[in-house]
């Protein structure tokens, strides 16, 4: 049995994260506190945290938390959080094993996820991983690096506007509504400093975030 205490600040999400991993049946929640902070006095066991700090805090805020977060060295951190370069924070943490997740991942891959995580395995998004690199070798290069990283999912439909597919297509291909991808397409063109699709794969080719 895989001991689970959920740290999430709205309460919706910490139902809906019970909610997801109660259904299987080798897992027990054992805790639920809104942050780190209401954790550092309770004094329960668990065999993996899972910290959903919410998409509204910034890295500087979640960094700040983390340091507060008192983890057990036999016991895993799960992050739900869609900013890639706290994994790096996460990579030196004094814990048995520790993952970062996106807030949009499925049922099967969080559960998976804390599997991999009680085994002493890592657990990271590869596309993380690959911006992660290819920012720390755009800096030797003397690029510029972006004010605001694009997340995983702006990364992952960036890609697909390389390979030239328009919004429907992308759509059914995620699985998700067009509507989501015109908003995820003009995060892009923001944070990319461009207006139109063209600009945008060029630049993120430039900068190590589309690869052809």
């Amino acid at each position: 049995m895989i001991r689970i205490t959920i740290i999430a600040p709205a309460i919706a999400v910490r139902a809906g994260l019970r909610a997801l991993l109660s259904d299987d049946p080798n897992m027990e929640i054992v805790g639920e506190a809104a942050s780190p902070s209401e954790m550092a006095g309770a004094q329960i066991e668990a065999d993996v945290i899972v910290w959903s700090p919410g998409g509204s805090m910034d890295l500087a805020a979640v960094l700040s938390d983390l340091n507060m977060l008192k983890i057990d060295e036999a016991e895993a951190l799960l992050l739900v959080h869609n900013d890639p370069q706290v994994f790096e924070r996460l990579s030196k943490l004094p814990v048995r094993a520790w993952g970062m997740l996106d807030p949009e991942s499925t049922q099967a891959e969080l559960i998976a996820g804390i599997q991999a995580l009680n085994e002493g395995l890592s657990v990271i998004n590869p596309l993380w991983l690959n911006q992660s690199v290819k920012y720390s070798t755009s800096n030797k290069n003397g690029k510029v690096d972006l004010v605001d990283p694009l997340t995983s999912r702006e990364i992952e439909i960036l890609q697909l506007l390389a390979l030239g597919l328009t919004n429907k297509q992308i759509a059914a291909r995620l699985k998700i509504s067009a509507h989501t991808v015109k908003f995820h397409v003009s995060a892009i063109f923001g944070k990319l400093g461009t207006n139109n699709r063209v600009e945008a794969v060029n630049l993120g080719l430039k900068n190590g975030l589309v690869v052809l």
